[in-house]
């Protein structure tokens, strides 16, 4: 089920989440997007799109169906990909209830976005399930650190952060992609491991 709250929060931001993010985008979130979604390919699902920040690095050749619960950030996303040029279906939904056969891409992507599910868990056994076999899920989230003070820091600002963006920035969420039946093939931290970037696989 889709947080009420989150929603409104993600609502309200619409155009300004850009401006709010543009400076770590441009200083170190873009490289990295941009090495993660080079393995991209053919049919993709981008979960939780937003504003649509990705879809100018996917491969040419992806035809990417973007979802969100947030009707505002879908519109911009459309916005963004007819500027682009870019093949772009966009489609409002729920992440834990996803509304597509399974197995019907080849590629399933999320960036900085698994952190405000409300139930994480259940999001990426969907994610698991629309994938092909042979197909990839890609994920770059920000986790709880294995460092002690950074992940005792994570803790005490996350009643702060969820209330702010809806973000829980204390989740472990490799062993949520491993419950959730995923095999993780790859992982690449950034920034002592607060961030990772994680190829996985159905």
């Amino acid at each position: 089920m889709v947080n009420p709250d989150v929603r409104e929060i993600y609502d309200e931001l619409g155009q300004k989440y850009d401006v709010w993010t543009q400076l770590p985008d441009r200083l170190f979130l873009n490289g990295w997007r941009r090495e993660l979604l080079a393995g991209a390919k053919g049919d993709v699902l981008e979960v939780a799109v937003g504003t649509g920040k990705n879809l100018g690095f996917y491969p040419e050749g992806c035809r990417v169906t973007g979802l969100d619960f947030s009707r505002s950030m879908l519109d911009e996303a459309s916005r963004r990909a007819q500027a682009l040029g870019r093949p772009f279906e966009a489609k409002e939904g729920d992440v834990t209830a996803l509304p597509f056969a399974d197995a019907s891409f080849d590629t399933v992507s999320c960036t900085l976005a698994v952190c405000t599910f409300g139930d994480p868990l259940a999001a990426l056994r969907e994610m698991r399930r629309v994938c092909r076999p042979g197909g990839s899920v890609l994920l770059l989230e920000h986790v709880l650190p294995r460092d002690r003070p950074l992940a005792r820091f994570a803790q005490a600002v996350a009643p702060l952060a969820r209330k702010a963006v809806g973000c829980n920035p204390n989740r472990d969420t490799l062993a949520l992609l491993r419950e959730a039946g995923l095999h993780v093939d790859s992982v690449r931290g950034r920034v002592r491991d607060i961030i990772l970037a994680v190829v996985a696989r159905p």
